[in-house]
């Protein structure tokens, strides 16, 4: 009954018909209730037999951790596979799986030159797609986002084709779940590892962002693995730990304050020398990805302290703490249930003195840095911004493993070990219902298609197509090789200039948008409120959300409107970019 109930939860529901009976059941939790009830009774008639079997289930279950462990991990790893967008759309996915084109193709570091330069002030923001912003010099644009993510993707790419990029972050989840058990087992035991890691394979947070070819998850795996080998005493775990924190800083640098935590433990132990050999080890592999990161900030935003999005002065505040805190505070709790708050358990002396004190130090050191590195920062409304403390999310779980572990152990056999399989049950069942409710299972994955839809159509428009657009400005740029124009750099009435504009340079002036984002095109264009959009319709995707592609020019084709199909060939129909058209 208890599987049961996950299996729905998972689901979302069973209706079907089975030799002419219909067999319908949609509530989870009246399984797990009814499951919990099965065993109460058996450990209190039966509660000799049942604390052998319990007794011996266990210990099958610490000799097999590992393969329990390496089982998630590959579920995992095939959730990120099943369910992944395999889409290069928005800011995101085009901004990583673009810049990796480009390094891969020698277009960067330098900044990337602009084809056209168009008569409005705005002109370069114009020509940048999302996912990109004005170079430092005139006409030319640079990635938005760091290099180390894309980087890794340009191996990828190089040595698999198109669909490898998005190959990284289902690859890196299962070795989170892996990197994960391998802490938890070196705080306490393999059981706390195994625990961890089933907390880590249901946590919403990590199911969302393996589907997506975003830095989240990766940075996760990095510095959990980091943690896990700066605990190490061999000198090679020093350089393992320097190697992992670089390649962390350079995905994510604004974490550079986690790489100090992490010396805790490499200088915790040992004669001073072998110190300063691990502490040397650990920083040199970690001072060259700071060096390169300086010096690109430098050359692409014109100082090495500040990024894509902005100097640091203008992206943190103080004023952010207190609203972020509650934020924060309330996604953990909404998405990973009450039942987070085991983390805490080890703080408490009797549970502590069963688990590594050097390992308890660092996981509790690991989450704590990644909260002080985001909580000024901008706030953001929706429950998947929790991605932001994935880096320390690991290590949070290996301490609500230990807690939950340490409880089952204080409670008398086998009462102890079935409260901590109901509650793994119960968190499992929340946690998945949770994250089919957000559409990760499938529905996030669908409404991306709209991307290569739309790129496709757009791939067969003539070569002086300009396209007008802001979500969709990366998407068709890298699927067409096409002029594209951001349309939300212009006010009204300068706005009435763009088409003028391009038809005078040659181009062909089109406009794609989301449904969502007519009524920013309705501001910017100068066009009542509520108004049906004035051009002729030269493309419409009604499912997905809707897009719909506009002719704008001043003597419209005439042609009739293509009804767009969101069908797709395969589990990665992603081609190779386009090459920009001159």
């Amino acid at each position: 009954m208890l599987a049961w109930g996950a299996i729905v939860a998972v689901t979302g529901g069973v209706d079907t018909r089975l030799f002419g009976l219909d067999i319908r059941s949609r509530d989870p939790f009246r399984a797990l209730a009814a499951g919990l009830l099965l065993v109460l009774i058996q450990a209190v008639f039966f509660r000799r037999e049942l604390t052998r079997d319990l007794d011996r289930a266990v210990a099958v279950v610490r000799l097999r951790a590992a393969v329990f462990v390496a089982l998630l991990a590959v579920a995992v790893a095939a959730h990120g596979v099943i369910f992944g967008t395999f889409s290069v759309g928005g800011s995101d996915a085009y901004g990583y799986v673009n810049q990796a084109y480009d390094w891969l193709d020698g277009a960067l570091p330098r900044p990337i030159q602009l084809t056209e330069r168009l008569p409005f002030e705005t002109s370069d923001r114009m020509q940048s797609p999302l996912g990109y912003r004005e170079g430092p010099q005139p006409q030319t644009i640079v990635p938005t986002y760091a290099p180390g993510l894309p980087l890794v993707m340009a191996a990828a790419l190089a040595a698999f084709g198109a669909c490898a990029p998005f190959f990284v972050s289902p690859v890196f989840a299962a070795l989170f779940v892996w990197l994960t058990f391998r802490l938890g087992t070196r705080a306490g035991s393999p059981t706390i590892g195994l625990v961890a890691a089933f907390l880590v394979s249901t946590s919403p947070v990590v199911l969302f962002q393996a589907v997506w070819p975003m830095s989240d998850v990766p940075a996760a795996a990095l510095w959990t693995g980091a943690a896990l080998f700066a605990l190490g005493s061999r000198p090679r775990d020093a350089l393992s730990a320097g190697f992992l924190t670089a390649l962390g800083v350079l995905i994510r640098p604004n974490l550079l304050p986690v790489a100090v935590l992490l010396t805790v433990p490499i200088l915790q132990r040992g004669p001073l020398r072998e110190r300063l050999v691990r502490i040397t080890l650990f920083g040199v592999p970690l001072s060259i990805a700071v060096l390169f990161t300086g010096w690109l900030n430098a050359l692409w935003f014109g100082s090495p302290l500040s990024s894509g999005y902005g100097a640091a002065g203008e992206l943190y505040d103080w004023a952010n703490v207190a609203p972020n805190l509650r934020l924060y505070a309330a996604w953990l709790w909404k998405s990973q249930t009450a039942w987070i708050l085991l983390a805490l358990a080890p703080l408490v002396p009797s549970f502590r003195r069963a688990l590594d004190g050097r390992v308890l130090t660092i996981c509790l050191l690991l989450p704590a840095g990644v909260v002080a590195c985001y909580v000024s920062y901008a706030q953001f409304e929706e429950w998947w911004y929790l991605r932001f403390l994935l880096p320390g999310l690991g290590a949070l779980m290996v301490l609500a493993a230990a807690g939950l572990v340490g409880l089952a152990r204080s409670v008398a056999k086998p009462f102890g070990v079935i409260g901590a399989v109901v509650v793994l049950t119960l968190i499992a069942a929340s946690c998945l219902s949770f994250a089919r409710r957000e559409g990760i299972f499938g529905p996030v994955r669908d409404s991306e298609r709209r991307y290569a839809v739309l790129g496709s159509f757009a791939a067969s428009l003539p070569a002086n197509a300009a396209l007008i657009a802001v979500q969709h400005s990366g998407s068709l740029r890298f699927h067409t090789g096409r002029l594209t124009v951001r349309f939300d750099t212009l006010e009204y009435p300068r706005s009435q200039e763009l088409v003028p504009s391009l038809e005078r340079a040659g181009y062909r002036p089109l406009l794609v948008i989301d449904d969502a984002e007519a009524a920013d095109v309705r501001a910017r264009f100068g066009i009542p409120e509520g108004a049906a959009l004035p051009w002729p319709i030269r493309a419409r995707l009604r499912e997905l959300g809707g897009v719909t592609v506009y002719d704008l020019g001043t003597s419209p084709a005439g042609e009739d409107p293509v009804a767009l199909e969101p069908a797709r060939s395969g589990w990665c129909d992603v081609p190779r970019r386009a090459p920009a058209r001159r």
